[in-house]
């Protein structure tokens, strides 16, 4: 049955006519029937009660036994009549015209009312770029910056306006935290610009900044100066004793005073330092601020790049040697780890953070450091070496300071890697040796530092002796050649022993390929000096120096006392 009514019902659509069906619609909209107002309010339920409505319910017939099936036996409320917004008052065409949605539905709000909009809470909201992202670069410059920048940036400008110029509209441009900040400043006073903290100064007042333009406003905010007739000494004061010198200060940043004044214990420590650095020299060449130094600028960009790979590998490399080797021949030949076992101290034990500063080489027993140290002797010497380290009575006949520049680095075969594995350790245990390679040293002539609190008739600079040309062998692991680049610079302690082999148990200094010792380091602390008005001790009152160091201690307590009584 339910087949025959399904093909009666297909029948029946399809004679149906939807062409004259779409003719008659307008036709049958404008005979309908309108009602007016009256009529409309006549339709309002008839009883008084409040709020109360008259709700006739309509019984939905019940469904056919054969045919489609319709939904269950419901009794639903009919809808109510449509009843005006304010009853008596007529709606007026000047409230506005209800749209009609895709649904069928009309809004709430007329066409001459405004939507309001919510307000964001912002904490989907983007940070504003800092200049600092992987892929960031400055915009292309509009015509009208290029040809500002084209004033600000004239060849005929000294050179001096021309950067300080660029170091202000630079860090205007830049969202510098903290961080970043330190390490713009610092180098910018390594290379003589004054960015000292202006003390004192205040704020802009309202007429200031209503009558000034933006960059006269940067202009007055300014910290970073590059000018003549500075009271410091420090700073560049436009005499003849400063050159330009982009690649040179680049160096003595990183190769001096970032392992001094900043950590490097990290990876990302070191990136960010190189990525200030070279994100400011890129905005100089971009914004052509000294054509006449574009090769010295691209040098100094080329040295952050270098930098950022040494100085990480100075950091891995300080807690990696002397080495396995070196402290083995050091145990055995009474050298600095002779008797000497990092993990057997209790603070190394309980620090769980000691492997951070501390070498990797906790010391080894007599045992195993002569295992280490003849089988170097077997793989790495020959026949005629190999003997003379087998008697029991080698010593160390020379100790000296030296100063060292790698330049060759021959690191171990698989082959060889292969056969120091396969020895055994004191506990028949293999793979505990790790395989030598051979680096070179030839002779640098030291860092330069000058050491302090030694006055002019003193002499604190470390000799180095003129040796004959050449280059100094040394045995070390593969672990550590890895690490090791051609000039890397290093300060060691040497011991040559009585069978001719040389080691070295301590390091007293890694420098970076490219170490630059600047004079402008001396002056970083430099203070000018002022007139003293205490007086001198003398024969008859020897002790006058004391009493007035007391009677400054004496003050400052007192004053610590009443600040303290204050709170």
């Amino acid at each position: 049955m339910t087949g025959h009514h399904e093909k009666k019902l297909s029948r029946a659509i399809s004679q149906v006519d939807l062409a004259a069906a779409l003719t008659s619609l307008p036709k049958e909209q404008e005979n309908s029937v309108r009602y007016t107002q009256e009529e409309l309010l006549g339709l309002r339920p008839k009883d008084k009660k409040k709020n109360g409505a008259r709700v006739e319910f309509v019984e939905v017939g019940s469904p056919p036994t054969d045919g489609v099936m319709t939904p269950p036996n419901f009794v639903a409320p009919a809808p109510p009549p449509p009843t005006p917004a304010s009853p008596g008052t007529p709606p007026t065409l000047d409230e506005g015209v209800l749209k009609e949605k895709a649904n069928g539905l009309a809004p709430l709000v007329a066409e001459g009312e405004k939507k309001k909009k919510k307000k964001s809470s912002g904490k989907n909201r983007k940070a504003a770029p800092t200049g600092f992202e992987e892929f960031y670069a400055d915009a292309p410059i509009t015509p009208d910056e290029h040809e500002e920048e084209e004033d600000l940036y004239d060849e005929s400008r000294p050179f001096p306006d021309r950067v300080q110029t660029c170091i202000q509209r630079y860090r205007a441009r830049r969202n510098l935290d903290s961080d970043r900040a330190n390490i713009l400043t610092k180098y910018l006073m390594l290379g003589g610009v004054d960015s000292t903290a202006k003390m004192f100064t205040g704020g802009l007042d309202k007429e200031t900044l209503e009558n000034s333009t933006a960059a006269e406003i940067a202009a007055i905010q300014a910290t970073d100066y590059v000018q003549t007739g500075t009271k410091s000494a420090k700073f560049y004061d436009g005499s003849d004793n400063w050159v330009v010198d982009f690649e040179g200060v680049a160096k003595g940043f990183f190769s001096y005073r970032i392992p001094r004044m900043f950590s490097i214990d990290h990876e990302r420590e070191v990136k960010l330092y190189s990525h200030v650095i070279r994100n400011f020299l890129n905005y100089v060449i971009h914004h052509r601020v000294c054509p006449e130094y574009t090769e010295d600028v691209m040098a100094a960009r080329k040295v952050c790049d270098l930098a950022e790979k040494e100085l990480w590998a100075i950091r891995q490399l300080q807690s990696k040697l002397p080495g396995d080797f070196n402290v083995a021949a050091s145990t055995l030949h009474g050298g600095r780890y002779k008797q000497y076992r990092l993990n057997a101290q209790a603070w190394s034990l309980d620090d769980p953070d000691s492997q951070d500063y501390a070498s990797t080489n906790q010391g080894f027993t007599d045992t195993e450091a002569e295992r280490i140290f003849k089988t170097a002797v077997a793989f790495a010497g020959d026949d005629a070496l190999f003997m003379k380290a087998m008697k029991p009575d080698i010593i160390i006949t020379k100790t000296a300071r030296k100063f060292y520049e790698v330049a060759e680095v021959e690191r171990p075969s698989l082959n060889t890697i292969a056969q120091y594995a396969s020895v055994k350790n004191s506990k028949g245990e293999t793979g505990y040796i790790k395989a030598l390679g051979v680096v070179r040293f030839k002779t640098w002539e030291g860092p330069g530092f000058e050491p302090e609190d030694f006055t002019d008739d003193e002499d604190g600079t470390t000799e180095v002796k003129a040796e004959e040309p050449g280059l100094e062998s040394f045995w070390l692991e593969d672990e550590i050649l890895e690490l090791v680049f051609i000039g890397l610079k290093l300060e060691v302690e040497v011991h040559e022993l009585n069978v001719g082999i040389k080691f070295f148990d301590t390091v007293l200094g890694l420098h970076c390929s490219f170490h630059t010792y600047l004079p402008n380091e001396k002056m970083i602390y430099w203070k000018e000096p002022a007139l003293n008005t205490r007086p001198p001790p003398t024969e008859d009152d020897p002790d006058v120096e004391e009493r007035a160091m007391e009677a400054i201690a004496d003050r400052e307590i007192e004053e610590d006392e009443k600040y303290l009584g204050g709170k």
